[in-house]
């Protein structure tokens, strides 16, 4: 089980965190160099902004899910069930949680 010290510690991480990919998340705007499908440039450049612009997708889309996570994380330090994985019910080790606030799951039930 986690000590006050550690839940205190763990739950000014989560909030960092969520704070920094917020700030992230609302800085982040269209790219100024994402081309148009109409604008008449070679074959491979059009290729190379479309690669481009499916890997800025993704990246937002992996950070709006950790996101919810961590939100997550937080409701669950507020109701008393942090740090319980939802795999086996048992406690969730502080340097995983250390690691990645937001765990759900022990390293054995993430396996």
């Amino acid at each position: 089980m986690l000590s006050v010290d550690e839940q205190i510690e763990l739950e000014v991480r989560a909030r960092e965190e969520l704070e920094r990919l917020r700030a992230e998340a609302s800085e982040e705007e269209v790219d100024p160099q994402a081309v148009a499908v109409d604008v008449a440039i070679g074959r491979l450049s059009r290729l190379d902004s479309m690669q481009m612009e499916e890997v800025r997708k993704d990246a937002a889309r992996r950070r709006n899910q950790r996101i919810h996570k961590l939100q997550e994380a937080l409701k669950m330090m507020d109701e008393g069930t942090y740090g319980i994985c939802g795999g086996c019910g048992e406690a969730i080790d502080y340097k995983r949680l250390e690691q990645m606030p937001e765990a759900a799951l022990c390293g054995n039930c993430a396996k």
